[in-house]
């Protein structure tokens, strides 16, 4: 025979110490509920017998006051009960909110428009790159030019001297974003070495550019070559940007012996 089947179970339940449930659990087991109900999940049905029981007793649970106090603290009762009648109107508030919350987000047909300043999860780099400079009118560009005869720069000669013929830069000084577009430019093996790319700012010293990020070129790439810059600290005044060709992972400071390309800001 179960706890439940005692004579002792009539009394009322929240008489038992630790068992009242709080404001708070009541709002959880609603947003619970709600879930449930999203998920399609069945709900088990209770037993005729104790849901005929519920129905009857629900009403004067809830009318039910706080437990009496001795009549020599009644003052105390009653800022206690002030505070339990404010902490279970708080937690029917919140849970009728959070279960608000749920009906408009799931309870409706499914929302797809785009808010605006949101990227699409399949967006391309070369989309990002595109929107950048859509949004940002005042977004730097500068050209890669050839900076010293590196293996690296597999574009024939011809399309060497051609303004722009080996990519670009796309900066954006207001959201510290930009990206790097590469034409000509050798597929690399990480496990030997990586390019990376150093940002000149007009604030800091030459000698210590800032650290743009490491990137690969994969063998496959068919065309541009598109890669996020990736600025370890805060760029001022971006006045020039650098690739050079290092060990697998970086470096903090780079020699420079391996500098295929250079874009300098006008």
């Amino acid at each position: 025979m179960s706890g439940f089947d005692e004579a002792r179970d009539d009394m009322p339940w929240e008489s038992v110490p630790g068992t009242a449930p709080s404001a708070w659990e009541l709002a959880a087991a609603s947003v619970e509920l709600a879930l449930l109900a999203r998920s399609g999940t069945p709900l088990e049905a209770l037993p005729v017998d104790l849901a005929g029981r519920i129905r009857a007793e629900a009403p004067a649970s809830l009318k039910r006051g706080s437990p009496i106090e001795p009549r020599n603290t009644a003052q105390t009762a009653r800022g206690r009960a002030a505070g339990r009648a404010w902490l279970a109107a708080a937690g029917w508030w919140t849970a009728a909110c959070l279960a608000g919350l749920l009906v408009w987000q799931w309870g409706g047909p499914q929302r797809t428009t785009v808010e605006r300043g949101a990227v699409s999860p399949t967006a391309s780099l070369a989309d990002l790159r595109s929107r950048l400079l859509a949004e940002d009118p005042k977004a730097l560009t500068v050209a890669w030019k050839k900076a010293g005869d590196d293996p690296a720069i597999v574009a024939r000669q011809a399309d060497v001297k051609v303004a722009g013929s080996l990519g670009d830069v796309v900066w954006s000084p207001a959201r510290q974003q930009g990206y790097m577009r590469f034409r000509g430019l050798a597929a690399n093996d990480p496990a030997v070495s990586q390019y990376q790319l150093w940002i000149f700012d007009a604030e800091r010293n030459d000698a210590y550019p800032v650290d743009g990020g490491v990137f690969d070129v994969p063998a496959e790439s068919d065309g541009d070559v598109v890669v996020r810059i990736d600025p370890r600290l805060p760029i001022s005044r971006a006045t020039a940007f650098a690739i050079t060709v290092e060990q697998p992972g970086g470096v903090v400071v780079s020699s420079r012996e391996r500098l295929p390309l250079l874009a300098a800001v006008p």
